[in-house]
């Protein structure tokens, strides 16, 4: 199967386009976010997700952290599902995140911080669905139909949005990175094709990445798992350490991903962490894959470096990052002659309670 032929292949190459609406499509509602936010003087944000959702949420947890300083706890929906937990969410802006919408444990979080008079929020790509309607504000994708399994332009379209929410949250306007990202739909497929290849026979690797390049790495993860078989295990590089690194040999692969940027501006930590790792894969003879914006940050390692073109920020960046990911997913699941359109076992909505 050609990958070009693929929906997989068609849905993510929408993501540009699908950018450029996202922030006047939704500029009342993240002003009416703001505001709520402050006038119930929030102490926090709680997120309720799953999959590919909680990817994009782990990704907006650094970014409003950061910018905002206010702590963002990641969710477990089955708290309040499974053990009924009275979660006192009052004072928590409550986010809710399903492409569908209709994630029936996400949706009881949402209702439960409803419950409490926590100013809620959802971000969906369906303005009809329960969670769209039940949530006090609704952050629209406005991606259309996503038909293939995997999801690639939903994906692209919830990490813009976590940008513009955190941006109204802090005051600090975001970018939407359109632009961006049609700069790096060429870039980003010229330079997979090799790799696509590598891991075409490949049956098992680890995705890194710190900070909020750890979001595109375990997104990457799940991409490999769902549309290749591969046995792919997604980590914080900094939990890396801590024993699962013990399992790289010879040969084992790896793809990091790397930002020459960080939040905040000061990029030399992060860029040193970076190339740390990069460094202890190679020296425990890791077949290393690099996806970064800056190709010069790892001059002369012996690793194959995946360059493609970065943000005015690290947050910008992710979308680069995804990209790539996305497009290395869809190639390597065609030359191992299958149809990432159609993974086994898996459906295009999951309903877990």
């Amino acid at each position: 199967m050609n990958y070009r032929d693929t929906l997989m292949w068609k849905e993510l190459n929408e993501a540009p386009a699908i950018l450029q609406t996202l922030a006047q499509k939704n500029a009342k509602a993240l002003a009416g976010i703001a505001a709520a936010a402050k006038e119930a003087a929030i102490a926090g944000v709680y997120t309720a997700a799953r999959g590919t959702s909680d990817h994009a949420m782990i990704y907006f947890k650094y970014l409003c952290e950061a910018q905002c300083g206010l702590p963002v706890a990641s969710g477990a929906p089955s708290v309040v599902t499974m053990y009924g937990g009275g979660l006192a969410l009052g004072k928590f802006l409550t986010v809710g995140c399903s492409q569908s919408g209709k994630a029936a444990d996400v949706l009881a979080v949402i209702e439960r911080a409803k419950a409490c008079g926590a100013p809620t929020v959802a971000i969906t790509n369906d303005e009809e669905s329960p969670l769209a309607k039940a949530a006090d504000f609704h952050l629209y994708c406005n991606a259309g139909e996503e038909k293939s399994v995997a999801a690639t332009k939903t994906f692209s379209a919830q990490i813009a949005l976590a940008r513009l929410l955190a941006g109204a949250l802090s005051g600090t306007p975001a970018d939407a990175a359109a632009d961006l990202a049609a700069q790096c739909v060429p870039v980003a497929d010229a330079v997979t094709d090799e790799a696509a290849k590598a891991f075409a026979g490949a049956e098992d690797c680890f995705t890194l990445g710190r900070g909020i390049t750890a979001a595109i790495a375990f997104e990457c993860g799940l991409k490999l798992q769902e549309t290749c078989y591969i046995k792919a295990r997604a980590y914080h590089s900094s939990d890396f350490y801590h024993g699962p690194m013990a399992m790289i040999g010879k040969g084992t692969k790896v793809i990091l991903f790397a930002s020459g940027k960080a939040l905040g501006g000061n990029a030399a930590p992060l860029r040193e962490d970076s190339v740390k790792c990069a460094n202890k894969m190679l020296e425990l003879g890791a077949d290393l894959y690099i996806v970064t914006d800056d190709a010069a940050l790892f001059a002369g390692l012996p690793a194959k470096v995946l360059a493609v073109p970065g943000g005015k920020t690290e947050a910008e960046t992710a979308q680069s990052l995804a990209l790539a990911a996305q497009m290395l997913a869809c190639k390597t699941s065609c030359l191992r002659g299958l149809n990432p359109d159609s993974p086994r076992a898996l459906k295009k909505v999951t309903v877990t309670v």
